[in-house]
């Protein structure tokens, strides 16, 4: 099994097991979550949840976007990845709503739909060696599961550096910029997830326990060039990219930026872009999920998709051929096209 349940005095435990993947979410997983959460809510012996991974590489690497590629591949003319996505979403929205305290021992790589998963829930914890990051740019989709709420939180212009160059954090600026919550070392996830477990499940105690184990983890390294980073990412798409361009051969980040602004995708690009500086802040994560579920559909059905995932994770050569190439050719009819609203695309069916 790729995902364990089990019950714990007071917790409800899940355990991501998929460790060649780093623990990525298949549609099977998705759907297996989703259930016994819908379960342990009605469970009286279930007062808290803990989600947590095998192995010490990763909490959650994201969606499986090589599974959602195939579903595309068998239909390439429909929205034939819609289950994935469906199932995934609906996981963050049970997540995002649960009546129960959700937390998360978050350890090595968490990024994607594995950030919105802990994200999501009450209380994230990190350990000191996390590797976070919102990457869905370099494969032609673009940073969902609700990142258009949390990717706001440290400010829009940190939001923009982070969901348009995919910037990897740790765990002093995933805190720093309130991304996470809390720093616990690894060594001791398991003696905490053992007092949390025969814990009072109101947030008052469990943070209690919590803080019996938090460190204040490393120091954050990019929250030191937030003036830097605010002076940087305002404006439009291409005034960012110049912006970056100008300052790339003075300032060592700023090239890793351009790097990353030059190299991604650009419908990609451009649609967090949107999302964060035209889009008005969804009034709930579920409002949220479900404009990223109509982007997503509609993602999925441009080639940029399939390329990015062939380039990236599949053949890995890591040269994608980008459909428009470039910032400069993408108009806003395009992009406009990307959030049109379908009324047939509804993340809950009988909404």
């Amino acid at each position: 099994m790729s995902v364990h349940f089990l019950k714990s005095r007071n917790a409800g435990i899940i355990k991501l097991d998929r460790p060649d993947a780093l623990h990525a979410l298949s549609i099977d997983m998705v759907e297996q979550m989703t259930a016994r959460l819908l379960e342990w809510q009605e469970d009286h012996e279930v007062c808290h949840i803990i989600i947590s991974s095998t192995g010490q590489r990763a909490f959650c690497s994201g969606g499986d976007v090589r599974q959602a590629v195939s579903y595309v591949q068998a239909d390439p003319t429909g929205f034939s990845a819609e289950p994935y996505f469906r199932a995934e979403y609906s996981l963050d929205t049970v997540v995002a709503t649960y009546s129960k305290p959700i937390i998360s021992l978050v350890n090595g790589v968490v990024m994607g739909g594995g950030l919105g998963l802990c994200r999501n829930g009450a209380i994230m914890i990190v350990s000191e060696t996390i590797k976070c990051a919102m990457p869905e740019t370099a494969i032609g989709l673009f940073p969902d599961v609700g990142a258009s709420l949390f990717l706001r939180a440290p400010g829009i212009a940190i939001g923009l550096m982070l969901g348009m160059t995919g910037q990897i954090i740790g765990a002093g600026d995933a805190i720093a910029w309130q991304i996470a919550d809390k720093c616990v070392p690894f060594d001791k996830f398991d003696v905490l997830q053992d007092k949390l477990c025969a814990c009072d499940s109101n947030i008052s105690a469990l943070g209690e326990v919590i803080s019996e184990f938090e460190v204040s983890g490393p120091d954050p390294i990019l929250a030191k060039q937030e003036t830097l980073i605010n002076s940087l990412f305002h404006g439009t798409v291409t005034q960012i990219v110049e912006r970056v361009a100008a300052s790339a051969d003075e300032i060592e980040q700023a090239k890793s930026w351009h790097h990353a602004l030059t190299t991604r995708c650009p419908a990609s690009i451009s649609v967090i872009h949107r999302l964060l500086t035209k889009i008005p802040p969804s009034d709930s994560v579920l409002e949220a999920l479900q404009l990223d579920f109509q982007i997503a559909c509609r993602m999925m059905r441009r080639a940029d998709f399939s390329e990015g995932v062939r380039a990236v994770l599949i053949d890995k050569d890591n040269a994608p051929s980008w459909s428009p190439n470039n910032i400069s050719s993408i108009t806003e009819n395009e992009i406009d096209a990307i959030f049109e609203f379908d009324p047939s695309l509804r993340l809950n069916k009988t909404g």
